[in-house]
Parts: structure tokens; C-alpha cells; sequence
């Protein structure tokens, strides 16, 4: 017996409960794509125009366990993950889960990536990654050499200052300093030649080198240039001239000046005499001996022109006076000998001449009183006539 087809009623209903199971599976699977991509260093994969990117960032396989430094972008938001071969990184934070990574093949330059994303993602285009351009951090050393004095006497020390500058933008590492030590001179006690330099000097840093020489020989000298070595790089400073002077010998100058207060006189006048000694050289003058021999005519009377003197400092004087008187006249001037430690032989000093001449004798002294006693015989004689006349 054939049985009766259904009415269209329950046929309705097994359509609708087919349908309501078709719609409960679709909700809880999703439709995916599976794609794998070989990717190097630096590039990455843009979807949707950049609603995600995923970058590589590193590929490392240092021993046996190579590895590949993902980041993740979307949403403005940014995120790293190491991938291992065949190991899922377990991208499970809001927003980045909305792919899944998986690399099955790493080298040193080239990973392969699978990527499991939504099949409404069209294809991902393939991009170079920009690298940011980092400065690069260069050193740049300046030199400069200086000296205290650039003329000096023999036997003196004279002071040098090296400024170390790093005038550019990174640390300068393994430095050396070359510096020679010059014609002319030696090295002063108490300072270390070369100078020490530190082995590195930070970007902006300032060294100041100093060290002390001793000029042993006169003349000219030109310092050399002092180098700084920096990895491999040097600078070179400015080199310098200077000028050794000879040693000033320490001894004693003296003068004598005699001077008269008077060119002319008469016999039996006297004269005064003023004699000055005066150190001019740069030590004391000692054992100053001053002595002299009156000239025939003339002679002394008052104080004595020989002197003595246990030391003169340099830059001064000594000072004493006579009197002299002439006996006789003529052309006379005063000369002494000057004797010290300095010049045992001594040297002569004169004065400038006196003239002597002889005084004129007035007779009328004599001449008068005579005429007066003439005239007084005469009255005499001239009143005793007189009286005999009568």
C-alpha cells in the first residue's frame, strides 16, 4: 500500500529546522584563508591597504635554534613575537588576533611564513621595510699646544698645555698622544714627558695635557706638532717656536764719577771733591777698594780719597767728599782707581781739570804806609828848618 505524501505543512517544518541547524554551524566556523610567503630581512606583508602589516624585523639562527622577529601592526597599535619552526607564537591579545603565524622554514636571510586570515582579506601585497637613517656617531678630535713663554733664558723651565677636544658627535676610543721631546731642552723635574692621555674622550669632552721643560741650549727651537691617535683616526696640533736666550751672567758693574764744585781758583784756595760710586750690573760688587795719588801743586785738607767699601748691592750707590787745597798753580784733576771682587784689576776716573792760578800781591798794602812815613819825615824836617830859621 503506498502511504500518502505529507501534507506541505510538515514538509515547511523540515525545511526550517534544516535551515536553523545550517545557520547554528555557520556561527561557529569561520572561514579562513592559508597562504605561506617567503620573506628577508626588513620586508613584510600589508593587508587591506595597511589595516594589518606584518613585518620582519630579524631573521637569527645562531646554533640550532633559529628564530624569525615579527612585529605586528593594526589598529595604531604595535606588537613583537618571536617565531620558532613549526611552532605556534600563540597570538591570542586583542587586536593582533585576528590572524595566525606559523614559520616552517628558516635561514640566515630567508623565512617562510604561513599566514591563516579571514578569506574576505584580499591578498597581501609584499613591501620593503623603512629603515630609520641613525646618525651615525663619528668623533672628531681638535689640538691645540700652548706654552707659558715663547722667550726664555737658558736654564729656565718653561710650561706647555696640550687641549684635547672632541668636537663631534661620538665617543673617541683608544686614544694615544705622540709628542717628542725638542732640540733645546730637557725634561724638568717633577713633571711626566709625555703627558698621560685617557683612552677614550666622550662627544664634547675637553682634555687639558700639561708637562714642564728645561731649556738647556741658546738658540731658535721649533716645537713639533703634537698627534692624538683614535681608533683610525689622529689629529694634529699646532706646533710652536721658541727662543732660548743665553744665560745672563750674574756679576757686578760699578762706575766712578768725581766731580769739584769749582774749575778755578787761586793758590792757597781749596776745592771740594765729590766722589760716587754706583753698582750698574745685576750682583753685589764686593771687596770695593777706592785710592788715588795727589797730583804735585795740590794737596789735601780734609777727608781722604781713599775709601773702602765691604759691598755695593747692585743698583746702588755710595757717595763720600773731600776738601783739597792748591799750593801752587798750574792745570791739575783728580784720578782714582776703582777696585771690587768683579775686576781686581780696577779701572781709572778723573775729574774734569781745575785751573790754579797765582794770586796777584798788592803793593799799595806796602806802598801807602811808606809814602805816610816819607811824608812824616818831610813835615818833620820842614818844621825843624823853620824854627832853626829864626
Amino acid at each position: 500500500m503506498i502511504s500518502k505524501p505529507k501534507n506541505g505543512y510538515d514538509l515547511l517544518k523540515k525545511l526550517s529546522f534544516l535551515l536553523l541547524i545550517l545557520l547554528v554551524f555557520s556561527m561557529h566556523v569561520k572561514a579562513v584563508r592559508n597562504d605561506s610567503f617567503f620573506l628577508q630581512n626588513n620586508t613584510g606583508l600589508d593587508f587591506m591597504n595597511g589595516y594589518y602589516k606584518i613585518e620582519i624585523i630579524e631573521i637569527g639562527k645562531p646554533g640550532d635554534m633559529p628564530f624569525v622577529k615579527v612585529k605586528l601592526i593594526t589598529g595604531g597599535l604595535e606588537k613583537q613575537y618571536y617565531l620558532r619552526e613549526n611552532e605556534d607564537p600563540s597570538i591570542n591579545t586583542e587586536p593582533f588576533n585576528k590572524i595566525n603565524l606559523n614559520s616552517s622554514f628558516i635561514t640566515q636571510t630567508v623565512t617562510k611564513i604561513t599566514v591563516e586570515y579571514p578569506d574576505t582579506w584580499s591578498t597581501p601585497a609584499n613591501y620593503t621595510v623603512e629603515i630609520p637613517v641613525v646618525a651615525e656617531k663619528i668623533p672628531n678630535i681638535i689640538l691645540t699646544k700652548s706654552a707659558d713663554r715663547t722667550e726664555i733664558d737658558k736654564g729656565d723651565v718653561v710650561e706647555f698645555k696640550i687641549v684635547v677636544e672632541n668636537t663631534g658627535n661620538g665617543t673617541a676610543y683608544n686614544l694615544s698622544l705622540s709628542e717628542n721631546l725638542p732640540s733645546g731642552f730637557t725634561k724638568a723635574q717633577g713633571s711626566k714627558f709625555p703627558p698621560a692621555i685617557p683612552e677614550e674622550l666622550k662627544a664634547g669632552g675637553r682634555l687639558e695635557l700639561l708637562f714642564a721643560l728645561k731649556a738647556v741650549e741658546p738658540g731658535l727651537y721649533n716645537i713639533e706638532p703634537a698627534i692624538v691617535k683614535y681608533g683610525s683616526n689622529s689629529a694634529q696640533s699646532n706646533s710652536l717656536s721658541i727662543t732660548i736666550l743665553d744665560e745672563k751672567e750674574e756679576k757686578s758693574n760699578l762706575s766712578t764719577v768725581i766731580t769739584l764744585d769749582k774749575d778755578s781758583i787761586f793758590t792757597g784756595e781749596s776745592v771740594k771733591v765729590t766722589v760716587k760710586i754706583t753698582n750698574n750690573g745685576n750682583a753685589s760688587a764686593e771687596s770695593v777698594l777706592i785710592e788715588g795719588t795727589l797730583q804735585k801743586g795740590i794737596e789735601a785738607a780734609e777727608g781722604d780719597l781713599r775709601q773702602v767699601y765691604k759691598k755695593i748691592d747692585q743698583g746702588e750707590s755710595e757717595e763720600y767728599f773731600a776738601t783739597l787745597k792748591a799750593v801752587e798753580n798750574g792745570n791739575f784733576s783728580i784720578k782714582l782707581k776703582t777696585s771690587y771682587s768683579d775686576d781686581s784689576t780696577g779701572f781709572f776716573s778723573s775729574s774734569d781739570p781745575v785751573i790754579v792760578t797765582e794770586k796777584e800781591k798788592n803793593y799799595l798794602h806796602f806802598l801807602i804806609p811808606a809814602i805816610l812815613i816819607m811824608a812824616g819825615i818831610a813835615l818833620f824836617i820842614m818844621k825843624r828848618h823853620r824854627e832853626y830859621s829864626f
